[in-house]
């Protein structure tokens, strides 16, 4: 990721440099603003504690309950495929 930052600014130094065209430059610009944020996020997350196992458990255990009314989407009488369009 970091390469990436730093490859970002590069192109920027490039086009300054060599090219005229405003457009590159504000596209390489905006590349490098993206960049810059994953690199802060990977630096803020770097020594996040993780989750404690007692609150995984309980989060694993209520995104594993069905829920009620769900359906596939397949209707039983047919064996028609969902996706194709009803006339």
């Amino acid at each position: 990721m970091f390469n990436y930052l730093v490859g970002s600014l590069t192109r920027i130094f490039t086009t300054l440099q060599e090219v005229d065209d405003r457009l590159i430059l504000w596209g390489f610009i905006s590349g490098f603003v993206l960049n810059a944020v994953l690199a802060a996020q990977m630096v803020y997350y770097w020594n996040a504690p993780t989750m404690p196992a007692a609150r995984k458990n309980k989060a694993s255990s209520i995104l594993e309950q069905p829920v009620a009314g769900a359906s596939s989407g397949l209707s039983p009488k047919t064996n028609k495929s969902s996706t194709r369009r009803r006339v």
